[in-house]
């Protein structure tokens, strides 16, 4: 299956965005583990990831590459927003097997490329009710609007993403009751005592038994968080446990989160890539103008993004 080649090229999310305030966001990267989880349960991902990832012996040099590869999709300049989404597209091509039960598999399978997109407004929706205030029904319906248009920034073709929001929670419902296991990637992301063991960060001074007995003391809590932010079907349809103790917990920790998370200056509320991307916004604004807008509303064509950069497989 490939992409048409004169699909054009979609128009970046701007500083105006919903995406813009939420994607760097601390509230958006509370989301992530959760949203990793889900996405590993996809087969495809769990082969890939388990095989091509570092995320066990890693994981901080993991989570800088993710920063300095998906990140710059929103907080970047127009024309570089575009290429970073087709620089992660053609990362993707590379990550290819056989999985344990003999089946091929690719990153850019269709369904697998696109369900890691689609925990994304999921979480986005979720973050806002548990740490914020909950959408209106008019946010709701741009932050989905924005949601699509960051799906083909990064290569995913129209028919790849639900038209609608009911079509898209449909696909999300059913991919969760019939498609996704908790495979062996998803059950270490869940194991308290493989958490425990994740290795310093680089240039810790923490001595190492001291480590340990840190990540001990806290894992109940990460995994507290991550089961806790979990989309509710998926929590129910693999039985995670979740206690009475677990829920109070839980409550507490939002409660406390929303109330810091309202006290705290904007530079600490965002990445330091996202809160120098809005500086960078609000002291040069025309140069975040999408000058293929500017042609197009002058009569010219727009540009047709290049095959090479919205190749798709089979």
């Amino acid at each position: 299956m490939t992409a048409s080649d004169d699909q054009p090229v979609p128009r970046p999310l701007g500083p105006d965005s919903h995406t813009w305030a939420d994607f760097g966001s601390l509230m958006f990267h509370l989301m992530l583990p959760q949203a990793f989880v889900m996405q590993v349960a996809h087969p495809t991902i769990d082969a890939g990831v388990g095989e091509h990832s570092v995320y066990k012996t890693d994981p901080w040099g993991r989570i800088q590459r993710s920063h300095r590869m998906l990140w710059p999709v929103v907080y970047a300049r127009p024309d570089t927003a575009v290429r970073k989404g087709a620089a992660l597209r053609a990362y993707h091509r590379a990550i290819k097997g056989v999985d344990r039960h003999g089946r091929p598999y690719h990153a850019l399978e269709p369904e697998a490329y696109g369900w890691v997109h689609m925990t994304g407004f999921d979480a986005t929706v979720r973050m806002h009710a548990l740490f914020g205030t909950p959408l209106s029904e008019d946010a709701r319906r741009e932050v989905f609007q924005e949601w699509r248009r960051m799906g083909l920034i990064l290569g995913l073709r129209e028919q790849d993403l639900p038209a609608t929001e009911a079509a898209y929670w449909s696909h999300l419902h059913r991919m969760i009751d019939e498609r996704l296991q908790l495979g062996d990637v998803a059950c270490d992301l869940l194991d308290v005592r493989a958490f425990s063991h994740y290795p310093r960060p680089p240039g810790s001074r923490i001595p190492k038994p001291m480590w340990r007995l840190l990540l001990k003391a806290v894992a109940p809590a990460v995994r507290r968080m991550v089961v806790g932010t979990a989309n509710p079907r998926f929590r129910s349809r693999f039985q995670l446990r979740w206690t009475r103790w677990d829920a109070l917990w839980f409550s507490a920790y939002v409660h406390v989160l929303r109330v810091v998370l309202r006290l705290l200056p904007e530079r600490w509320r965002y990445i330091p890539q996202a809160h120098d991307a809005m500086l960078d916004a609000r002291q040069n604004p025309e140069a975040f103008l999408w000058e293929r807008d500017v042609a197009h509303s002058q009569g010219d064509t727009l540009p047709r993004v290049l095959s090479s950069s919205m190749e798709v497989r089979r």
